[in-house]
């Protein structure tokens, strides 16, 4: 959202950001956190709240990234009444599953696509297995179906992937509405700034389950080369347990801090065990030229040309990653150029101008959808 709204002011548009957090609930009182668990589906207060927004702003979209507790889906129908353009990023799969992400015991799930989302209260499938937040999200997905997943006041919904659009019309959102345009990010070399080459492998991430930092472990287990992991959650210290001296923990890094590791090590592994939305650690080791190994997981084959721009292994198999690590330490030629073809790629695809011109071309469309309507 930060990176679209700069984009578009660097663009001469005006933009005006609305921002909520549910640190607000949890620093409330216990009224207001059963209010706002009972409005789930729809607030009122969120309702007036944009609507107020609206009358005084006069926005011709409205771009929302995220609504839970409280933007709620009641923000879209508070822009449909004022004649407002409405566009919805999708970065979780929160409208086709009850759990968000497609996760089931940290592997991926697609059984609620089959209409019986029920499951979500017998596996705890909302993250971080909370039965509370999986009831809240299942209450919220029954009634976002009925509502034919917001589909009356959403006029374009936005995929980060073909793989993400695909799930959702298989969900039962209307294809037409919906396009796709992935992440971007800013070049993160100055001109003419060469990449340095270095020596060593780097996960950028948060350790947890569905982040494969386990299958690393298995594999660092039979290797002898330089590792770096940089990032925190709630299986480092297991993970720590299990790795060899070679690797190094640095824990929450700055953003620059954690470029300049990545820029030193030539290896950038790509672990998720999830489908992800379009992962900005990626596109950024990409940038960097990077050559990266990936689970072979949802959009994956849409960014890495296998063997070309990347090497993709099975998401959970520790010999199969180890195999493809040691294939790029034993071959520094095929290592560059898989980094080559990966800043390539980026340079094509994940600009911010190549992405500004996709912005503009789905609010183009949703306007002209806009036009087409009855207050």
């Amino acid at each position: 959202m930060e990176a679209e709204a700069r984009l578009l002011a660097e663009h001469g548009h005006i933009v005006m950001k609305y921002e909520r957090t549910n640190a607000e609930i949890e620093d409330a009182g216990i009224m207001i956190r059963a209010k706002s668990a009972f409005n789930v589906a729809w607030s009122k207060t969120a309702y007036d709240a944009i609507d107020s927004i609206l009358q005084e702003f006069k926005p011709d979209i409205m771009h929302v990234h995220n609504y839970w507790l409280l933007l709620t889906p009641s923000i879209f129908a508070a822009a449909k009444l004022r004649g407002v353009a409405t566009v919805l990023t999708l970065h979780n799969y929160r409208l086709v599953c009850p759990g968000t992400q497609f996760l089931r015991n940290n592997e991926p799930c697609e059984l609620c696509l089959d209409g019986k989302p029920w499951r979500v209260l017998l596996h705890r499938c909302y993250p971080g297995r909370s039965l509370l937040k999986s009831v809240l999200s299942l209450r919220l997905f029954l009634d976002t179906r009925k509502k034919q997943f917001l589909s009356p006041w959403v006029d374009g919904y936005i995929a980060l992937s073909d793989f993400g659009r695909e799930k959702f019309i298989e969900g039962g959102l209307p294809g037409e509405k919906i396009h796709v345009k992935p992440n971007f990010i800013d070049d993160p070399y100055k001109q003419d700034e060469i990449p340095s080459s270095g020596r060593g492998a780097v996960v950028i991430g948060r350790i947890s389950q569905e982040k494969g930092l386990d299958t690393v472990a298995k594999a660092w287990q039979r290797l002898n080369y330089p590792l770096t992991i940089v990032g925190d959650g709630p299986l480092r210290k297991s993970v720590e347990q299990k790795m060899p001296a070679s690797v190094r923990f640095t824990g929450q890094k700055p953003h620059d801090e954690t470029m300049q590791i990545c820029k030193q090590s030539p290896i950038f592994i790509f672990p998720s065990e999830c489908y992800e939305g379009s992962p900005l650690s990626l596109l950024e080791a990409m940038a960097l030229g990077r050559a990266i190994i990936a689970t072979d997981l949802g959009q994956r084959r849409e960014i890495i040309r296998d063997g070309v721009s990347g090497i993709l292994y099975q998401a959970g198999n520790a010999e199969d990653l180890r195999r493809k690590i040691v294939q790029l330490i034993e071959n520094p030629d095929l290592c560059k150029s898989l980094g080559n073809a990966a800043r390539h790629t980026y340079l094509e695809r994940y600009v911010p101008e190549k992405n500004y011109e996709m912005l503009m071309n789905i609010y183009q469309r949703v306007l002209g959808y806009t036009g087409e309507r009855k207050n």
